[in-house]
């Protein structure tokens, strides 16, 4: 935060006086277009500053558009600021800027500016820790077929800097955009991006087309293709060594990360297969190339950052369902089939020595791999009345994971089989009673030798039971839940290393919420764990005990409400302790409690203004240690205007 306070105090004390405090926002994702989605959107200004421990979070997200007879302006301001206490206190800041005004020109013709500025500051001693870069763009929008289609030639000047180095140079490019333009017997959306940022000595560039086909052929069969192609270049400042500084005479040295993608899928629907079924596939294929090229090269000493990589990645999905429906019966059966290969090389530059390629060239085949994934889901739901419910899910896959070279031993096979069934019943409209069953097994396989000792087979065994109670003054949710999780291993009697174990435990939850008057609620909320890890054999299916341990939480608050406030005051408490066993003994061995008062407060203030504030303080004990106490808090404010 103090980077931020330092270099951006202009910026902070425009939102402090519009709010008069701090907020945070997580940021949300850029679209691939940047020119077609500037437009009037909802104002707003969010935030939330966060306490956990000794981390503190300040985020904030400000947009505000407006639009004054032919122009149409917007802004937006995404800030995000962590600070760590510790042996050595952190600091991030990372703040994205964007300002835009566009004037209708005609109908068919918009003329706009846009501006963006982002800046990213880290205290730590890393590759990037300084950077910033603005842009000041103008643009044409032109509007073709009723504004089903948008040209979007553009021009600007960059001016990029990071960890001391300062580029500038034109940008410039050309996005498209169609929206359910229809030709023919089919719908098309597309978009096009042409993008170059010339900031020499580096180059950025953007590459992207996409385009989804709809057809519909008749009323019961739907077909989608869509098809997307994108290559990136992004050109990095990292220190180098002094060897190549002096040699090529520079300061830092440049990696250029070029990343092309290729995607294709179809995906087909047919309704009303046959009665009440329908069918639905898709087919996925993807292929993914990144190249890391370092810019300077100082063949004599081959160091770490002279080498450049290459890695190709192919990926196949093929994914089909089956749906039945009825009036009291629901099933569906889903397979999906997964194969995934991703080659690894290392790239011969001129003047590379020979035997230190094949060296490398080695160590980078060893991340060669290919996998396979393939599952089968079943999934079903039996209305026995108005009142019974019956689901029933099963869930099979299998994970096989290869790697080509001799010098790797990670091959390895992972089959999981997972069994849920649950019943629902409704005794009156008021109260409810669920129970369910659910049991898994996993096995862990590798093939070769070296790594054989770590193969196990996982089962776990769950019953769960609980009600629900909705009244005009109590609601309540009560959950009892008994687990067992056996881990054996394959080889346990040939290594006494391995040790098989298994874990058990009990739970108790309680959620409940008694309204006392109108405007007072008391609410509780609280759960009971005990627990039991143990060595194991699975042939006997016998147990010594090892740990036992016990966790209560409990969390009373008294809760306010009124037309425009909820005020919530209560106590936090948890304990939690645990045991060793000698023989059949138990034996204390160690307690966490912690316990303060927990407050909420919410208000809306002018209808389009929320705030919420959650904290509690802690007193924490710790066996043979001294208390300490500690506060943790999360404050958010949403200004819609």
């Amino acid at each position: 935060m103090k980077i931020f306070f330092k270099k951006y105090f202009i910026t902070f004390t425009f939102l402090f006086f519009l709010t008069h405090t701090e907020f945070f926002f997580p940021q949300s994702r850029l679209d691939s277009l940047d020119f077609v989605k500037l437009a009037l959107s909802q104002n707003r200004l969010s935030s939330v500053l966060e306490k956990q421990l000794n981390t503190y979070n300040l985020s904030t997200l400000l947009r505000y558009s407006a639009k004054i007879d032919d122009f149409v302006f917007g802004l937006s301001e995404n800030f995000r600021s962590s600070y760590i206490k510790g042996i050595e206190n952190t600091a991030r800041d990372e703040n994205q800027f964007q300002m835009f005004l566009i004037n209708q020109f005609t109908k068919n013709l918009d003329l706009g500016i846009k501006v963006n500025n982002s800046i990213l500051s880290d205290s730590r001693k890393l590759e990037i820790n300084q950077s910033s870069i603005s842009s000041l763009s103008f643009f044409p929008r032109i509007k073709l077929f009723d504004e089903r289609m948008m040209v979007i030639p553009n021009l600007g000047f960059n001016s990029n800097s990071q960890i001391g180095e300062n580029d500038n140079g034109p940008e410039y490019g050309l996005e498209l955009e169609t929206k359910r333009l229809h030709l023919s017997d089919f719908d098309l959306d597309s978009e096009i991006k042409f993008r170059n940022e010339d900031i020499s000595p580096r180059k950025n560039y953007v590459r992207l087309v996409g385009f989804k086909i709809q057809t519909n052929f008749d009323r019961t069969i739907f077909n989608n293709f869509n098809f997307r192609f994108s290559k990136n270049r992004k050109d990095f400042y990292f220190p180098t060594d002094s060897l190549v500084s002096q040699n090529f005479n520079i300061k830092n040295n440049i990696q250029s990360r070029t990343e092309t993608q290729y995607f294709a899928s179809n995906k087909l629907i047919f309704v009303e297969l046959l009665k009440n079924l329908n069918l639905e596939s898709e087919g996925k294929l993807s292929f993914r190339k990144i190249n890391r090229e370092t810019r300077y090269k100082f063949t004599d000493i081959q160091s770490l950052p002279s080498f450049d990589t290459e890695v190709d990645e192919l990926r196949l999905e093929i994914d089909a369902a089956l749906i039945y429906y009825s009036d009291n019966f629901k099933s569906n059966i889903r397979i999906l089939l997964s194969e995934r290969d991703e080659k690894n090389k290392l790239l011969l530059y001129e003047g590379m020595n020979q035997i230190i390629y094949e060296q490398r060239k080695e160590s980078e085949e060893q991340k060669n791999n290919t996998s396979f994934y393939g599952t089968i889901a079943f999934g079903s739901e039996y209305l026995i009345s108005n009142k019974d419910r019956l689901i029933l899910n099963i869930y099979q896959s299998k994970l096989k994971y290869d790697t080509p070279s001799k010098l790797n031993d990670d091959d390895r096979d992972e089959i999981l089989t997972l069994i849920k069934l649950e019943y629902y019943k409704i005794i009156n409209p008021f109260f409810s009673l669920f129970t369910n069953i659910e049991g898994s097994q996993s096995h862990l396989v590798y093939l070769f030798a070296s790594k054989s000792s770590n193969n196990n087979v996982n089962r776990i065994l769950r019953l769960r039971t609980g009600s629900e109670l909705n009244s005009s003054r109590i609601n309540s949710a009560n959950i009892f839940e008994v687990s067992a999780n056996y881990t054996s291993y394959d080889f346990e009697d040939l290594n006494s290393n391995l040790r098989s174990f298994s874990y058990r435990q009990f739970t108790a939850l309680d959620s409940t919420q008694i309204i006392l008057t109108k405007r007072i609620n008391l609410n509780f909320l609280g759960y009971i764990k005990i627990s039991e890890q143990g060595d194991f054999n699975w042939k006997s299916f016998s147990e010594k005990p090892k740990r036992y341990l016990r966790e209560l939480f409990l969390e009373p608050k008294l809760v306010l409400i009124t037309n425009t406030f909820l005020f919530s005051l209560g106590v936090r408490y948890f304990v939690l302790s645990t045991y060793n066993y000698n023989e059949k003994d138990r034996i204390f061995d160690n307690s966490y409690l912690s316990y303060g008062p927990v407050s909420i407060i919410r208000g809306r203030i002018y209808k389009s203004l929320t705030f919420n504030f959650w904290g509690y303080y802690e007193i924490v004990n710790l066996s043979n240690s001294q208390p300490r106490q500690q506060g943790n808090m999360n404050f958010n404010i949403n200004w819609n205007f």
